[in-house]
């Protein structure tokens, strides 16, 4: 507690996410404080100093702003932070991959009211990626942006 004193959420949600190396894994963060079952967003450790409806605005802002980042990266890009993302939470990112496929684990991570041709060409994206991740993994311009 006495380190947060005499900051506020926005200063904490800052730290939080200059933290984190890439706009992919900001992306999943304010994907994983986000309810999946109500939509609303929270960060249980910002309760003691601001509200709920606060806390659930200023992130649910900040995922907007982050998705529409992620959404405007190049191929080359975004397969790089793909890359280095489930390389950091996975002992195989090829596994990883298959399963995010299989699954559309990503579809998670567009952030509510986004407009349908933003929605399917995250989607997309995501698959694409995935696909290049699998089928070309030494691509140069991954390797080059992953590293």
């Amino acid at each position: 507690m006495a380190a947060m004193l005499g900051r506020t959420i926005e200063d904490e949600l800052t730290l939080t996410l200059n933290a984190l190396p890439t706009a992919f894994s900001k992306l999943s963060f304010l994907t994983t404080v986000r309810d999946p079952y109500t939509g609303r967003y929270l960060h249980e450790g910002w309760l003691l100093w601001s509200s709920r409806d606060e806390i659930h605005g200023l992130l649910r802002k900040a995922h907007e702003e982050v998705f529409e980042h992620v959404l405007n990266l190049t191929m080359p890009l975004l397969c790089g932070e793909l890359r280095s993302y489930l390389d950091s939470i996975s002992d195989s990112c090829e596994r990883t991959a298959h399963f995010w496929l299989e699954l559309e684990s990503y579809r998670e991570m567009v952030p509510q009211g986004v407009c349908v041709q933003a929605h399917d060409f995250f989607h997309s994206q995501m698959r694409l990626s995935l696909k290049v991740l699998l089928t070309a993994p030494d691509w140069p311009p991954i390797l080059a942006l992953s590293s």
